[in-house]
């Protein structure tokens, strides 16, 4: 049975160059080749310990996967790699006027329930958000590149903020299409 490198890195793993903007396609593409490879499924009639390896390599393939796929948990284990301890439960960010901005964010997507277009009104926010994960995406790209490690933790921090209120917004836009569907 061929066995991976479980001391690889996920970049080192689907053959990418340590960046934040990387080709996703090839990321698929890689990830669907490894599984082929390894997936359990392929390892019915196999011992006991083969069994076992299948799941571990096919779990860190995913496991891989889900994280260069994801922007955030991508910028965050591209901090990890380069030496940062990272800790989500004590980490915050300090920057008031941005605290300030999700909160009135939160409070629009609130506001589009009582719209006359809920719908266009989450749209309108979604715009907004995919605009600023996109303008937090390049400031983590220069802040990395640059070395500047601290400055790339704190743009990661935002990085997270945005996703979970994206996720909240499109939680709201599958209950909203929901109800309009009565």
């Amino acid at each position: 049975m061929q066995t991976l490198d479980l001391k690889q890195s996920y970049f080192e793993l689907f053959g990418l160059d340590l960046k934040f903007d990387i080709d996703l396609k090839q990321l698929h593409s890689e990830q669907q080749r490894l599984q082929a490879i390894f997936h359990p499924d392929r390892f019915v009639r196999a011992s006991d310990q083969e069994k076992r390896l299948s799941v571990q390599q096919a779990s860190w393939v995913n496991e891989g996967y889900e994280s260069l796929l994801n922007p955030v948990k991508r910028a965050r284990y591209m901090l990890q790699l380069s030496g940062l301890e990272l800790n989500d439960e004590s980490e915050t960010t300090s920057d008031t006027g941005f605290l300030m901005e999700q909160i009135a964010i939160r409070e629009e997507i609130d506001e589009c329930h009582s719209n006359a277009d809920p719908l266009s009104c989450c749209e309108h926010i979604a715009v907004r958000l995919r605009s600023k994960a996109d303008q937090f995406g390049a400031e983590f790209v220069a802040s990395f590149s640059q070395g500047a490690l601290d400055e790339a933790r704190l743009t990661s921090r935002k990085m997270q903020f945005v996703a979970r209120i994206m996720d909240q917004l499109m939680d709201l836009q599958i209950e909203l299409e929901e109800e309009l569907e009565i």
